[in-house]
Protein backbone atom coordinates (compact mmCIF):
# COMPACT_ATOMS: atom_id res chain seq x y z
CA UNK A 1 0.00 0.00 0.00
CA UNK A 2 1.06 3.60 0.18
CA UNK A 3 1.87 3.58 3.56
CA UNK A 4 4.17 0.43 2.98
CA UNK A 5 5.78 2.82 -0.14
CA UNK A 6 6.78 5.76 2.05
CA UNK A 7 8.20 3.45 4.84
CA UNK A 8 10.34 1.70 2.29
CA UNK A 9 11.30 4.76 0.91
CA UNK A 10 12.45 6.29 4.29
CA UNK A 11 14.20 3.25 4.90
CA UNK A 12 16.31 3.70 1.69
CA UNK A 13 16.93 7.21 2.18
CA UNK A 14 18.55 6.46 5.43
CA UNK A 15 20.67 3.70 4.10
CA UNK A 16 22.32 5.60 1.18
CA UNK A 17 25.33 7.38 1.54
CA UNK A 18 25.30 10.99 1.72
CA UNK A 19 27.36 11.60 -1.30
CA UNK A 20 24.64 10.58 -3.36
CA UNK A 21 22.65 13.47 -3.18
CA UNK A 22 20.73 13.10 -6.94
CA UNK A 23 19.18 9.75 -5.52
CA UNK A 24 18.44 11.09 -1.73
CA UNK A 25 16.51 13.75 -3.54
CA UNK A 26 15.05 11.81 -5.79
CA UNK A 27 14.02 9.24 -2.91
CA UNK A 28 12.78 12.74 -1.57
CA UNK A 29 10.51 13.67 -4.20
CA UNK A 30 8.68 9.93 -4.56
CA UNK A 31 7.67 10.14 -0.57
CA UNK A 32 6.41 13.87 -1.15
CA UNK A 33 4.85 12.36 -4.33
CA UNK A 34 3.14 9.13 -1.83
CA UNK A 35 2.11 12.25 0.74
CA UNK A 36 -0.28 13.79 -2.18
CA UNK A 37 -1.08 10.33 -3.53
CA UNK A 38 -2.38 9.40 -0.20
CA UNK A 39 -4.39 12.81 0.46
CA UNK A 40 -5.81 12.75 -2.97
CA UNK A 41 -7.17 8.99 -1.82
CA UNK A 42 -8.19 10.30 1.41
CA UNK A 43 -10.33 13.31 -0.28
CA UNK A 44 -11.90 10.75 -2.58
CA UNK A 45 -13.03 8.30 -0.55
CA UNK A 46 -14.27 11.56 2.07
CA UNK A 47 -16.14 12.61 -1.50
CA UNK A 48 -17.88 9.60 -2.17
CA UNK A 49 -19.25 9.39 1.22
CA UNK A 50 -18.50 11.69 3.73
CA UNK A 51 -18.65 11.11 7.25
CA UNK A 52 -21.05 13.63 7.45
CA UNK A 53 -23.54 12.01 6.02
CA UNK A 54 -23.91 9.00 8.69
CA UNK A 55 -23.13 11.26 11.86
CA UNK A 56 -24.39 14.22 11.24
CA UNK A 57 -27.17 13.65 8.55
CA UNK A 58 -27.61 14.78 4.92
CA UNK A 59 -28.12 18.44 5.69
CA UNK A 60 -24.96 18.77 7.08
CA UNK A 61 -23.51 16.54 4.33
CA UNK A 62 -24.72 19.15 1.53
CA UNK A 63 -23.79 21.64 3.54
CA UNK A 64 -20.32 20.52 3.80
CA UNK A 65 -20.08 19.65 -0.49
CA UNK A 66 -21.28 22.81 -1.44
CA UNK A 67 -18.62 24.87 0.58
CA UNK A 68 -15.62 22.58 -0.45
CA UNK A 69 -16.73 22.62 -3.87
CA UNK A 70 -17.21 26.84 -3.55
CA UNK A 71 -13.43 26.81 -2.05
CA UNK A 72 -12.08 24.74 -4.79
CA UNK A 73 -13.75 26.31 -8.02
CA UNK A 74 -14.21 29.74 -6.98
CA UNK A 75 -17.86 29.37 -8.10
CA UNK A 76 -20.54 31.07 -5.56
CA UNK A 77 -23.08 28.98 -4.25
CA UNK A 78 -26.03 29.62 -2.25
CA UNK A 79 -28.20 26.67 -0.94
CA UNK A 80 -31.08 26.65 0.51
CA UNK A 81 -31.89 23.63 2.68
CA UNK A 82 -35.90 22.88 4.41
CA UNK A 83 -35.87 19.00 4.97
CA UNK A 84 -36.12 16.93 7.94
CA UNK A 85 -33.45 14.69 8.32
CA UNK A 86 -35.70 11.78 9.78
CA UNK A 87 -37.51 11.23 7.01
CA UNK A 88 -35.12 9.93 4.98
CA UNK A 89 -32.79 6.23 5.16
CA UNK A 90 -29.46 6.00 4.63
CA UNK A 91 -29.86 4.85 0.90
CA UNK A 92 -31.97 7.56 0.00
CA UNK A 93 -29.68 9.92 1.84
CA UNK A 94 -26.43 8.83 -0.06
CA UNK A 95 -28.60 8.71 -3.42
CA UNK A 96 -29.13 12.44 -3.08
CA UNK A 97 -25.90 13.28 -2.07
CA UNK A 98 -24.43 11.32 -4.64
CA UNK A 99 -26.69 13.21 -7.29
CA UNK A 100 -25.77 16.25 -6.00
CA UNK A 101 -21.76 15.58 -6.41
CA UNK A 102 -22.19 14.66 -9.65
CA UNK A 103 -24.38 17.94 -11.03
CA UNK A 104 -21.92 20.18 -9.20
CA UNK A 105 -19.29 18.26 -11.45
CA UNK A 106 -21.12 18.76 -14.97
CA UNK A 107 -21.52 22.43 -13.61
CA UNK A 108 -17.54 22.70 -13.28
CA UNK A 109 -17.26 20.73 -16.60
CA UNK A 110 -19.25 22.00 -19.05
CA UNK A 111 -21.70 25.24 -18.05
CA UNK A 112 -18.69 27.79 -17.13
CA UNK A 113 -21.19 29.04 -14.19
CA UNK A 114 -20.15 31.77 -12.23
CA UNK A 115 -23.03 31.00 -9.52
CA UNK A 116 -24.88 28.16 -8.74
CA UNK A 117 -28.27 27.69 -6.17
CA UNK A 118 -29.30 24.63 -4.70
CA UNK A 119 -32.13 23.64 -3.21
CA UNK A 120 -33.10 20.85 -0.87
CA UNK A 121 -36.90 20.31 0.11
CA UNK A 122 -39.48 18.08 1.18
CA UNK A 123 -42.69 18.75 -1.20
CA UNK A 124 -45.64 16.17 -1.82
CA UNK A 125 -43.98 13.16 -0.31
CA UNK A 126 -40.92 13.47 -2.40
CA UNK A 127 -37.42 14.96 -1.86
CA UNK A 128 -36.88 17.58 -3.78
CA UNK A 129 -33.13 18.99 -5.00
CA UNK A 130 -33.10 21.41 -7.76
CA UNK A 131 -29.47 22.53 -8.54
CA UNK A 132 -29.19 25.66 -11.04
CA UNK A 133 -26.35 27.46 -12.45
CA UNK A 134 -25.62 30.84 -14.48
CA UNK A 135 -24.27 28.83 -17.38
CA UNK A 136 -23.94 28.73 -20.90
CA UNK A 137 -27.21 26.28 -20.31
CA UNK A 138 -27.61 22.71 -21.67
CA UNK A 139 -28.99 21.60 -25.25
CA UNK A 140 -31.58 18.64 -26.01
CA UNK A 141 -28.76 17.34 -27.89
CA UNK A 142 -26.95 17.29 -24.95
CA UNK A 143 -29.50 16.06 -22.72
CA UNK A 144 -30.19 13.26 -24.86
CA UNK A 145 -26.91 12.10 -26.43
CA UNK A 146 -26.13 8.84 -25.08
CA UNK A 147 -22.73 9.29 -23.74
CA UNK A 148 -23.60 11.89 -21.12
CA UNK A 149 -23.05 9.21 -18.18
CA UNK A 150 -23.18 11.27 -15.47
CA UNK A 151 -26.69 12.43 -17.02
CA UNK A 152 -27.79 8.75 -16.55
CA UNK A 153 -26.61 8.25 -13.43
CA UNK A 154 -28.23 10.65 -12.24
CA UNK A 155 -31.20 9.33 -14.13
CA UNK A 156 -30.50 5.88 -12.54
CA UNK A 157 -30.13 7.12 -9.03
CA UNK A 158 -33.40 8.70 -9.22
CA UNK A 159 -35.70 5.87 -10.71
CA UNK A 160 -33.99 2.87 -8.48
CA UNK A 161 -36.50 5.32 -5.60
CA UNK A 162 -39.13 5.55 -8.24
CA UNK A 163 -38.12 9.12 -8.88
CA UNK A 164 -37.59 11.14 -11.91
CA UNK A 165 -34.87 14.01 -12.95
CA UNK A 166 -35.81 16.88 -14.99
CA UNK A 167 -32.88 19.05 -16.77
CA UNK A 168 -34.35 22.59 -18.58
CA UNK A 169 -31.42 24.29 -20.19
CA UNK A 170 -31.22 27.84 -21.50
CA UNK A 171 -28.57 28.87 -24.01
CA UNK A 172 -26.59 31.81 -22.24
CA UNK A 173 -28.63 31.38 -19.14
CA UNK A 174 -27.81 28.72 -17.39
CA UNK A 175 -29.76 24.95 -16.51
CA UNK A 176 -31.71 23.93 -13.77
CA UNK A 177 -31.21 20.54 -12.89
CA UNK A 178 -34.65 19.08 -10.88
CA UNK A 179 -34.56 15.51 -8.64
CA UNK A 180 -37.81 14.28 -6.97
CA UNK A 181 -37.32 10.81 -4.97
CA UNK A 182 -40.23 9.72 -2.56
CA UNK A 183 -40.20 9.56 0.62
CA UNK A 184 -40.46 5.93 1.49
CA UNK A 185 -41.64 6.42 5.87
CA UNK A 186 -40.30 3.87 8.33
Amino acid sequence: SLTVLKMDLSWMRKRVSKNQQSLIDKMQSRSELVDMTIGTVKRIITDLRPGLLDDLGLEAAVEWQVEEFEKRTGTKCKARLEIEERILDPERSTAIFRILQETLTNILRHSNATEISISLTERDGQVVLVTSDDGKGITKKQISNPRSFGLMGIQERAHAFGGDMEIVGVRGKGTTVTVSIPIERT
